[in-house]
């Protein structure tokens, strides 16, 4: 008996994980054409690609992802693990702010300020320490675009 429920409760688990992977997240259409390139979306396109010599050659460079997920200063997949029960970042979350279907990480980006944002100086210790680049990213995990984007509404200067 034992073995015919653990069968049907395996069953069942592989049906909704099978059913779950089927979901579309419903993307609005936009007005707004995308920027094009000197690439296309193929591979072919892709594999006419060269690496940069000046990149080949450097030894160490910094790449940053700074925006809304400094504010609680936990990581920068912040904006997913605050919704993760009994996650570090959840438990912080409760701590500081509430539970997160009060004050969620939409409610994050407003507080998120460049108060003391000072990138000559940033740059210039970069160099200091013998950094050759720096990247800095514009969109990450969140995504959230940390400019005035035309493509979404979801972004630094709407938010």
């Amino acid at each position: 008996m034992k073995a015919k429920k653990l069968l049907l409760l395996s069953l069942l688990f592989i049906a909704e994980t099978l059913s779950a992977q089927n979901y579309q997240v419903p993307v609005s259409e936009q007005d707004e054409p995308m920027m094009q390139g000197k690439f296309q979306p193929t591979w072919e396109s892709l594999a006419n690609y060269k690496i940069p010599e000046w990149f080949r050659n450097v030894k160490f460079g910094i790449w940053a992802h700074w925006g809304p997920q400094c504010v609680e200063g936990s990581g920068d997949w912040m904006a997913r693990s605050l919704y993760m029960e009994n996650s570090p970042e959840y438990r912080h979350h409760i701590a500081n702010y509430g539970h997160p279907s009060e004050f969620g990480f939409k409610d994050i980006i407003p507080l998120w300020k460049a108060e003391k944002w000072d990138p000559d100086k940033l740059v210039a210790f970069y160099k200091k320490i013998g950094a050759q680049y720096f990247f800095a990213l514009g969109n990450h995990h969140d995504n959230m675009d940390l400019w005035d984007s035309k493509y979404q509404p979801w972004n630094s200067v709407n938010m």
